[in-house]
């Protein structure tokens, strides 16, 4: 869905995105556990994993991580010569928690260390996400709208050796539209610290089992998006993005297709298990 997730997120992994999705667990909901893989550009690939469980009546708890690699890379000394190869890597572990509060607004925080290596240096940080989801704040047609914010990676500098680089931090404000109840669409203004702020939108439909005349508990989603930061720097056919998703009750299944033009394409997959 081009990447929107300041109000739409939903699932264990969206608490990457914004913690106070996890106000979206009810008392009553099983917990999840949802493992991803994104297949990147060359042999760069991220792994993740997220455990997210109901606390009490109005909250939600929830654990994860994530690990990125560049994939093997060539050394070189002084004059050029290779002397050897070294694999680059980051990992981040965090815990997060949110509430819902009184009327539709909900709020959600976590911590995380980070830590990341490059051939013999590496360095470690830690830092804070902030979330907030106001659900049904407006009504849009024979819809409802959900608001949502969310203040990523709060956090002091990463040293690696003598070198020091500001965290990936970002604010992210926007709204999904639940246009009907098997249709979203949603919008997502980003501000990260390291480019220009920009735009991301999707849309998401949905096929219930009942509309199929199906009894079991299954439905089927289909989602497209654009995020306007892709376009940056990049030539051919990129910016855009498309994926689908199956939900068994117990599982879900979703896959999401991202080109990046003359670069290739990126693919993602998630599954996740409901107990």
């Amino acid at each position: 869905m081009g990447g929107v997730s300041a109000a739409a997120g939903a699932g264990a992994e969206a608490v990457f995105l914004n913690p106070a999705s996890l106000a979206r667990i009810a008392a009553e909901s099983p917990s999840e556990v949802a493992l991803g893989y994104d297949a990147l550009l060359e042999s760069s690939y991220t792994g993740s994993a997220a455990y997210a469980r109901p606390l009490g009546r109005d909250g939600a708890f929830a654990a994860g991580l994530v690990y990125a690699s560049q994939g093997a890379q060539t050394k070189y000394n002084a004059i050029g010569d290779a002397t050897g190869r070294f694999t680059p890597t980051d990992l981040a572990l965090g815990a997060w928690y949110a509430r819902r509060l009184l009327g539709p607004l909900s709020l959600g925080g976590g911590l995380k260390i980070i830590r990341s290596a490059i051939d013999d240096r590496s360095g470690m940080t830690a830092a804070a996400d902030l979330g907030l989801l106001a659900q049904h704040v407006a009504d849009i047609g024979d819809g409802t709208l959900d608001a949502g914010l969310a203040v990523l990676n709060i956090g002091p500098p990463l040293k690696l050796g003598g070198a020091a680089d500001p965290l990936p931090a970002r604010v992210r404000a926007g709204g999904v539209w639940h246009v009907t109840p098997t249709v979203d669409s949603a919008l997502d203004v980003n501000f990260p610290v390291d480019q220009d702020p920009y735009v991301s939108v999707g849309i998401e439909g949905r096929i219930p089992a009942a509309a199929v005349g199906s009894k079991r508990p299954w439905a089927i989603a289909v989602r497209g998006g654009f995020d306007q930061s892709r376009t940056r720097g990049v030539e051919g056919f990129t910016g855009v993005s498309a994926g689908a998703g199956f939900d068994f009750s117990a599982l879900r299944l979703d896959y999401a297709w991202i080109p990046f033009g003359d670069l290739g394409t990126v693919n993602r997959i998630t599954i996740a298990f409901r107990f």
